[in-house]
């Protein structure tokens, strides 16, 4: 950081703060996505909210950046090599999540699910972007754009 500008006062609290928020509400989603999907694989209508799977990746990479401006910005250390390859790695990783996660879990638990009785419903699946709702049923439900809002 030696002859490079120094942040101000305001980007140096503020911005560890929403990078810790956000790494830490993004983990929490996803983590209550995965229990909602694994508890509701015993009821008649199960959501994949694929969307909801990406954040696991965004909340690793979220909580990499805030740590590591908090260790550059208020320990006002330069960073280690060790401590840059670790959170290179983790910079990785969590594309890697990012990108991948969503798709393993929508493929393993389509997978389960059919193989437990229950058939994808169209009708009350959407996608808008790269966010992925999938409706999977079982067959004494009656296949219709209204199950979701059930």
């Amino acid at each position: 950081m030696e002859g490079q500008e120094k942040p101000s006062l305001f980007n140096r609290i503020v911005t560890p703060i929403l990078f810790l928020l956000g790494g830490l509400l993004s983990l929490l989603w996803f983590i209550y996505r995965i229990y909602m999907l694994v508890k509701g694989s015993g009821d008649e209508i199960v959501l994949i909210d694929k969307g909801s799977y990406y954040m696991l990746g965004v909340g690793i990479g979220m909580l990499a950046l805030a740590f590591v401006v908090i260790w550059e910005q208020w320990l006002v250390k330069p960073l280690t090599k060790r401590v840059t390859t670790i959170f290179s790695r983790l910079a990785v990783a969590s594309i890697v999540f990012l990108l991948a996660l969503p798709h393993v879990v929508h493929y393993v638990a389509g997978e389960y699910l059919e193989a437990s009785g229950y058939s994808f419903c169209e009708e009350a699946s959407h996608q808008w972007l790269f966010v992925r709702n999938i409706v999977y049923i079982q067959s004494s439900v009656e296949c219709s754009a209204d199950l979701i809002k059930k």
